[in-house]
């Protein structure tokens, strides 16, 4: 009954083998870091935007 429960299969038995599992999990990596880059320097940019709009109102 417990075994019913608890059901997985191994990565070979989905036919993933060492090399697919590395480059999924470094594609993965790069993917996470890549997003988190982007998102931070996009941040950047509409502060600095902000900041000039808000110097050129003041002129």
């Amino acid at each position: 009954m417990i075994t019913n429960l608890f059901f997985a299969l191994t990565a070979s038995e989905m036919g993933l083998s060492p090399a697919i599992l590395v480059l999924i999990v470094v594609s993965s990596v790069v993917f996470i870091v890549g997003f988190a880059k982007s998102s931070r320097e996009n941040e950047y940019k509409k502060l600095m935007d902000s900041f000039i709009e808000r110097k050129e109102e003041s002129d």
